[in-house]
C-alpha cells in the first residue's frame, strides 16, 4: 500500500463521516473533498494509471458535465499539450475548478460552450479544433462528462478524426454522488470503426477484385489509420496503389508501391504465416521483377532511343499488354481491349522484322533483300490476291501493321508461313478483315463500335499470332502471362 493511498484513505474516511443533513454541512463536505481529498486522488490516479499512457498526448478534447473530477484526472495523467473543453450553460461554473487543478496555461486550452442536445454542433467544433491544430496524430477524446448526446457527438467526432477514445470510471457512490476515492481508473474503448471495420474491409476487397483499385485503396488507407496493431491494411493499400499504377501503365508508380507491399508481407510473414498476402508473396516478388524489366525497357527508350532492350524482353511487354486487355475484357470495355490487342499484334510484326535488322519506324530494306525491287515485287504478288488492297508503287520506310505482315510473308518468315505454300494470302486476308474492324471503331479511325462477338474474333487472331511467336522465339508464354495477371484477394 503506497503512502499516497494511506493518506488518501485517512481523509476519505473523514469525508465519509462528515454530516450532510443540511446545505451548509454539504458545502463543508464538498470543500473538504476539494481541498483535502482531491489532490491526493489526483496523485494516486496518476500513480496507478501512468503505465497506460505510452506516448505523448499532442491534443485532447473533453466534455464537461456536472463533475469536474474526471476531466482533472485525465488531463493530469495524459498531460496534453493542447486542450479543448466543451461545456454547457449548466457546467460552465465548473470550468475554473478544472483549470485550477490542472494548472493549464491560457495558451494551452480553449473552452467553448455547446448545446447539450446537439451532437452535430459538438462534432463540428471538435473537427474545427482538429483542423486548427494541424491534424495531430496523437489526439485523445474523453467523453466521460456531459449528457448522452454530448457523449455520442464526442465519440462520433473522435472516431472520424482517428482519436483514441477514453473515459474515467470508478465505483460510483449514489448517496455521495461521487466515485469512491481511489477507485477511479482510465479506460480505453475500441474505436467503433475498428469494430465494424470488417464491413469496410469486405467492401474494399470486393472493389479490389472488381479492379476498382482507386476506391479499394481509399478504404484500405482509411482502415490503416483507424485499426491499430496490424500492417495488413498497409500492405493492401500498397498493392492497390501498385495495381492501379500498373493498370494505367505507370510503371514507376507500380514498382514503388509493389516494393513497399512486398517488404511488409515478407517481414510480417516471417512472424505470422497467415498474414495477408503471405501466400502470394512468391508471385508478388515475380511481378516486381517483371515491373523492373518494364522499367528498364521504358528507360532505354526514353534515354538512349535503343530498342534492343524492348525486343530482348518482348515477352514481358506482350504479357503486360495482354493482361491489361483481359482486365478491360472483364469490364466489357471491348473497344479498349481491342486497342491493346491491336498493339500486341503490331509488336509481334515489329519483333519479327527487328530480327532481320528492320526498324518499322525507319526501315532499311536492304537488310531484307539487296534489291528492294525484288522485295517490292514479291510483296505485290501477295497484295494482288488480297481483296481491297492496291499494289505498292514503292516500299514505305514507315511500316504499318498490315504492311509489316505482308513483308514478312514476302520473305517467308515463320510467323506467316503455312504448311501449304501459297496459303499465306489467306492469312493476310483474314488479318486484314479483323484489323479493319478495329480500324473502323470509335477508338481508332472510324465511328463504329466493337461488340463482344467481333472482339472475340479479333482476340482469337491475336492469340494465334502470340502463340506462334512464343513458340518460334522460345518465350515461356504461360509463365510470363501468369506473372502479369493480377491476384485476387
Amino acid at each position: 500500500m503506497s503512502d499516497i493511498y494511506k493518506k488518501m484513505k485517512e481523509k476519505r474516511d473523514v469525508w465519509y463521516e462528515m454530516e450532510r443533513s443540511n446545505n451548509e454541512q454539504r458545502m463543508l463536505a464538498e470543500e473538504y473533498y476539494k481541498t483535502e481529498l482531491m489532490p491526493l486522488i489526483i496523485d494516486y490516479f496518476v500513480q496507478e494509471n501512468a503505465n497506460k499512457v505510452s506516448e505523448t498526448c499532442e491534443a485532447m478534447v473533453l466534455t464537461l458535465g456536472t463533475s469536474y473530477e474526471p476531466l482533472v484526472l485525465s488531463i493530469s495523467v495524459l498531460k496534453p499539450k493542447k486542450v479543448l473543453i466543451l461545456y454547457t450553460d449548466k457546467s460552465h461554473n465548473l470550468l475554473d475548478d478544472v483549470i485550477e487543478f490542472t494548472k493549464l496555461k491560457p495558451s494551452q486550452y480553449v473552452a467553448t460552450d455547446v448545446d447539450a442536445e446537439n451532437p452535430l454542433q459538438l462534432y463540428r467544433k471538435i473537427k474545427n479544433a482538429y483542423e486548427r491544430w494541424g491534424r495531430p496524430k496523437n489526439i485523445y477524446v474523453d467523453f466521460t462528462g456531459g449528457t448522452k448526446s454530448m457523449a455520442a457527438g464526442c465519440a462520433m467526432a473522435g472516431s472520424a478524426i482517428g482519436a483514441k477514445l477514453i473515459y474515467i470510471a470508478g465505483n460510483f457512490l449514489t448517496d455521495l454522488r461521487k466515485p469512491e476515492p481511489g477507485s477511479e481508473r482510465l479506460y480505453y474503448i475500441d474505436d467503433p470503426y475498428a469494430v465494424f471495420g470488417d464491413l469496410e474491409r469486405e467492401q474494399a476487397i470486393l472493389l479490389f477484385n472488381n479492379m476498382d483499385y482507386v476506391s479499394a485503396c481509399r478504404i484500405f488507407e482509411e482502415l490503416e489509420q483507424r485499426v491499430p496493431g496490424t500492417k495488413e491494411y498497409s500492405a493492401l493499400k500498397y498493392i492497390s496503389r501498385a495495381y492501379n499504377a500498373w493498370d494505367s501503365l505507370d510503371i514507376n508508380g507500380a514498382a514503388e508501391n509493389l516494393s513497399k507491399c512486398c517488404e511488409i508481407v515478407a517481414t510480417e510473414g516471417k512472424v505470422d504465416k497467415s498474414f495477408i498476402l503471405n501466400s502470394n508473396i512468391e508471385k508478388l516478388e515475380k511481378q516486381l521483377k517483371a515491373i523492373e524489366v518494364l522499367k528498364i525497357i521504358h528507360c532505354s527508350i526514353e534515354t538512349t532511343k535503343d530498342k534492343s532492350e524492348v525486343f530482348n524482353n518482348i515477352g514481358f511487354l506482350i504479357a503486360n499488354l495482354y493482361q491489361n486487355a483481359m482486365r478491360r475484357e472483364k469490364q466489357e470495355k471491348y473497344e479498349m481491349a481491342s486497342l491493346l490487342l491491336y498493339r500486341i499484334l503490331e509488336i509481334v510484326e515489329q519483333k519479327r522484322l527487328w530480327n532481320y535488322g528492320i526498324d518499322t519506324s525507319d526501315a532499311d530494306f536492304t537488310k531484307l533483300c539487296e534489291d528492294e525491287n525484288v522485295l517490292l515485287e514479291n510483296a505485290n504478288k501477295i497484295i494482288s490476291k488480297v481483296k481491297g488492297l492496291t499494289e505498292w508503287k514503292e516500299l514505305d520506310k514507315k511500316i504499318s501493321l498490315l504492311a509489316g505482315y505482308i513483308i514478312l510473308a514476302a520473305v517467308g518468315d515463320e510467323i506467316i508461313k503455312t504448311k501449304k505454300p501459297g496459303k499465306e494470302t489467306d492469312i493476310i486476308n483474314k488479318l486484314r478483315s479483323k484489323v479493319d474492324t478495329r480500324n473502323n471503331s470509335i477508338f481508332a479511325h472510324g465511328f463504329g463500335f466493337i461488340d463482344r462477338e467481333k472482339y472475340m474474333e479479333f482476340k482469337k487472331v491475336v492469340e494465334d499470332f502470340v502463340n506462334l511467336l512464343c513458340s518460334i522465339e522460345g518465350i515461356n508464354k504461360d509463365e510470363l502471362f501468369s506473372i502479369c495477371e493480377f491476384i485476387k484477394l
